[in-house]
């Protein structure tokens, strides 16, 4: 864990969640400014990202980030982040045309993952990912739990408000444990429709 305590960063409230050790590709709306993205990038930094909620808020747990890539076109901002750490927003601030943000960073509670969560998960999430994407071949899972736990949390075809209730619970075996009730659900129905 980084030996600061509390750190300033720039904040970009997006729609997807960003989790640690993942890269991902979003979007950015238009409106979104992407000045602080653009220096974030042309400085090496890294930036806060956090889903922004119904009510236009970000979510108080996001993640730090570093843009990988950034390409610009009329349909809004296309960024390729690689995530690093969970972070618990404890203050914004507009500044400027963005929002700068006051975070302290989260690790993941340290828990005994037996080992029969993790083979289970492990299994659910290949089973589920050579139904959805079969042409892509084996899934590339993590065999850490913590990364695995985030990238089921990724690739799993999961709504945002899930993803971001996956981003906030505080241990590996309490993510797999959630995630493996979702896909028990998720590849049920995929059987049913392709028993049908």
């Amino acid at each position: 864990m980084p030996a600061r305590e509390t750190f300033s960063m720039s904040l970009v409230p997006i729609s997807e969640v960003v989790f640690p050790g993942i890269v991902s590709t979003i979007l950015l709306r238009p409106k979104v400014s992407s000045a602080a993205i653009r220096l974030a990038v042309a400085q090496d930094h890294s930036l806060v990202f956090a889903l922004e909620r119904n009510d236009r808020e970000p979510a108080p747990v996001a993640t730090t980030g570093r843009v990988l890539d950034l390409s610009e076109s009329t349909d809004g901002t296309q960024l390729t982040i690689a995530g690093i750490q969970r972070a618990h927003m404890l203050s914004y601030r507009h500044q400027g045309n963005g929002l700068i943000g006051q975070f302290r960073y989260v690790a993941d509670t340290e828990e005994a993952i037996p080992p029969l969560l993790f083979e289970e998960a492990w299994a659910l999430a290949s089973e589920l990912w050579a139904m959805l994407s079969p042409e892509s071949g084996h899934a590339p899972l993590p065999q850490n739990a913590a990364l695995l736990s985030y990238w089921i949390a990724a690739h799993v075809p999961l709504n945002a408000p899930t993803q971001q209730e996956l981003l906030e619970i505080t241990t590996s075996r309490g993510r797999l444990a959630k995630e493996v009730s979702l896909m028990r659900t998720l590849l049920d129905g995929l059987r049913t429709e392709h028993s049908s």
